[in-house]
């Protein structure tokens, strides 16, 4: 900042309150995440949500984040967020409704939603078939040359000390709690 003598230009806040993010977001017109790894990037919404246009790398989960046309994507280098940063300044800095950005955010985001997404990948992944565990051992391979030897084995050792555990203390012998969730009220 000094070097390019932005002094009077930006501002380090540090820490900022919960409470206080939206005060301070709304101060501005472009939100610029420059993150090199992310899985769920929640300034992204809560900059969406306050109305201002995004900027982000494309990295991890951030393009499932926001619709493309809620989020401008860049490579994660210098160059690609510079191009990116320009053309959301030039062409939809003062095309961006917030309060249409907000009510997007706020539908997408609903804790209904949630819960009905997050119960769509639970069932997904039950109708699947279980794997062996040879299987899971190939699988477990593809980690990598060294660190995919590393897992198996760790894998191993894991399945052996649950076979011994549960030598030592047979399945047959722990009472099992009736799962509930799946029984129709009788109301």
């Amino acid at each position: 900042v000094e070097r390019e003598r932005l002094q009077d230009r930006v501002e380090f806040l540090g820490f900022v309150p919960h409470q206080s993010v939206r005060d301070v977001l709304v101060h501005g017109h472009v939100f610029l995440n420059c993150s090199l790894t992310e899985s769920f990037c929640i300034a992204i919404l809560e900059a969406s949500s306050a109305g201002l246009t995004v900027v982000s790398t494309n990295v991890g989960g951030v393009p499932e984040v926001l619709p493309p046309d809620m989020i401008h994507l860049a490579d994660p280098s210098v160059d690609s967020l510079v191009k990116e940063l320009s053309y959301a300044i030039s062409e939809t800095i003062n095309k961006a409704d917030p309060f249409k950005y907000h009510q997007r955010v706020r539908e997408m985001y609903s804790w209904e939603r949630v819960a009905n997404e997050t119960t769509l990948v639970y069932d997904g992944v039950l109708t699947k078939p279980r794997l062996t565990f040879l299987q899971r051992l190939d699988r477990y391979k593809t980690v990598g040359g060294i660190a995919g030897y590393v897992v198996c084995v760790l894998a191993i050792t894991l399945h052996f000390a649950a076979k011994l555990v549960e030598w030592w203390q047979p399945r047959d012998l722990i009472d099992v709690v009736p799962d509930v969730c799946h029984q129709e009220n009788e109301y």
